[in-house]
């Protein structure tokens, strides 16, 4: 049998019924507490759950064959089918962890996470030097060691500029894609039904996870996916607008107030509210560099012709121009 780690056995032997009721219960609520112990168990039972009937009806059979009169010959013959099933589990767990574009990114493992909260963007530095911007309440998780794999999990929005490698591909894992890329540029959204890949420099390839398509984007292109009606959406963007968030700067196209308000809040760290229908179909444009909440709201209220309250420290009521 191949060496394991002690939270392999752990799973190999719950996979295979060898604890006791006391001790797989035991297992089950350290499951809940520690997330190791969780992925390295996901990924076993993603194998066991696929691996040949005959083993597993083996293991139905397991209390009859222990009433007979060869007890001691059927406990080595299921000690031969866990070692078995353990060297498989292991080595294919590793092919996985090898070429982890092929399985769901919540199934990968990391040992750094960094999130940033409403109003905040946060440059991070990754092993290989890689630049990744992330933007306001969004996060990413990643190993420390990239000698062997460049592996990352985003959610939100962030932006990268990736240190060229060609022998080590760069992985972007997110709920619903995998880009690939060796070095290149582009940003990542994950915050509305439409998820996007928008490419500023370079080459990528996003590989579609329901329907296990890929598409290769160049320059300027980007990838929109509708994860509410499975639409995808190939085209050309505007690298100054989707990019501004990483500069510290607002642009809100043609937006009208209803649409615009999320992005307004989550660039600012509060809560703008509008309770009159009339505003929240009012459209508005513009482009608002390094502005403060102050210098923001003075803005606000000229280009679109309101009145802006403050109800308490993080909240601001867009009001029309001439109520009290």
């Amino acid at each position: 049998m191949i060496n394991m780690t002690k939270n392999e056995r752990k799973c190999v032997r719950y996979l295979t019924h060898e604890l006791s009721t006391a001790a797989r219960a035991v297992f089950e609520i350290e499951l809940t507490l520690d997330y190791e112990l969780k992925t390295t168990y996901d990924n076993y039972k993603l194998i066991w759950d696929n691996y040949p009937d005959s083993l597993k009806e083996y293991d139905e059979h397991k209390e009859i064959q222990l009433k007979s009169k060869t007890v001691l010959r059927n406990k080595n013959r299921k000690r031969k089918v866990i070692n078995h099933v353990s060297f498989s589990l292991a080595a294919i767990t590793l092919i996985f962890i090898a070429y982890g574009y092929f399985l769901p990114s919540n199934e990968l493992s990391y040992t750094n996470q960094i999130t940033t909260n409403k109003g905040q963007r946060q440059t991070v530095y990754l092993p290989d030097s890689s630049l990744v911007i992330l933007n306001a309440l969004s996060e990413i998780k990643y190993n420390s060691d990239f000698k062997n794999q460049r592996s990352v999990y985003v959610k939100g929005e962030a932006y990268f500029d990736v240190t060229h490698n060609e022998n080590i591909p760069f992985i972007v894992h997110t709920e619903d894609l995998n880009i690939t890329v060796l070095g290149t540029a582009f940003n990542v959204s994950t915050v509305f039904d439409n998820k996007s890949v928008s490419l500023e420099r370079g080459k990528v390839n996003v590989l579609i996870k329901t329907s296990k398509n890929s598409l290769n984007l160049l320059p300027k292109e980007e990838l929109i996916y509708n994860t509410k009606t499975s639409d995808v959406t190939k085209r050309n963007f505007n690298i100054t607008k989707a990019l501004a968030w990483k500069d510290n700067m607002l642009i809100l196209d043609n937006l009208i107030f209803k649409h615009a308000l999320y992005k307004i809040n989550n660039f600012y760290g509060v809560r703008f509210k509008i309770t009159d229908e009339d505003i929240n179909q009012k459209k508005i444009t513009g482009a608002f560099k390094e502005q403060n909440i102050d210098e923001f709201i003075n803005s606000i209220e000229f280009i679109a012709d309101v009145k802006i309250k403050k109800v308490n420290t993080n909240t601001y009521l867009i009001a029309q121009k001439n109520e009290d």
